[in-house]
């Protein structure tokens, strides 16, 4: 293998290290809303539970004012029962307070039953902001490695960009500048093998031409089908 296809050999190692750098690091605030969106999760289910006990404690605060109104109500019964002259008047007083009494233990019943509910929420409550906290943590710890990546791309790609400036010093323009054109045009491979008399990026079988020309690697050889430029293995 001649010292030019090594030279463009190590060329495109750098190049495709580059290409996935830079994938890599457009692909990062994508990744970084992933994680967050995981936070968001727990938090908008805390928010809920919150939301549902500040709902709840309402609830048992309307209850406890329905509850003290009827027991004000039963206190004026009785007091308008002192003062009833007739029995037929204290027989009504006295519906009307086993009536309000009824209500009561309604209420009472409604509100055990609410209080229990508030206990499953606030247990509920509590797993969510466990939960959240945890997941905070490992957020945050996420986060911070996928920074540190980010500031190791970058130094990694200015490494690459460096040594491709020492390579291309040295490579011919005819030869850079095709090898340039192909790889922006392919995304992957610029130069590839000659394999079993077959183009080693798009596998079609090669002219014995264009392989006995491969071969000899003096002068720039390509692809019949994909264009790419080709070299042949030792």
């Amino acid at each position: 293998m001649s010292p030019l296809i090594e030279k463009m050999l190590t060329l495109q190692d750098r190049d495709r290290k580059m290409l996935q750098l830079l994938r890599e690091q457009k692909d990062v605030p994508a990744r970084k809303q992933l994680i967050e969106s995981r936070l968001q999760a727990h938090r908008e289910s805390l928010k809920a539970s919150q939301e549902e006990i500040k709902k709840l404690t309402a609830t048992l605060k309307n209850i406890e004012v329905e509850i003290e109104g009827k027991k004000d109500l039963i206190k004026k019964y009785r007091d308008q029962q002192l003062q009833a002259k007739k029995n037929e008047e204290y027989r009504a007083l006295e519906h009307e307070i086993a009536t309000v009494q009824k209500q009561i233990r309604a209420f009472e019943d409604k509100e055990i039953v609410e209080m229990e509910r508030m206990e499953e929420l606030q247990k509920k409550q509590t797993e969510h902001q466990q939960d959240f906290q945890a997941e905070e943590k490992q957020v945050a710890a996420e986060l911070q490695v996928l920074e540190q990546r980010v500031g190791n791309i970058q130094q990694e790609l200015d490494q690459f960009r460096a040594e491709r400036t020492a390579l291309t010093a040295g490579i011919e323009p005819a030869w850079l500048s095709r090898y340039e054109r192909i790889l922006q045009k392919t995304g992957n491979f610029g130069m590839v093998p000659v394999e079993k008399n077959c183009c080693g990026g798009c596998h079609m079988t090669l002219p014995p031409s264009v392989v006995h020309e491969a071969r000899r690697g003096t002068a720039i050889t390509t692809c019949n089908y994909c264009g790419r430029m080709l070299y042949a293995l030792p």
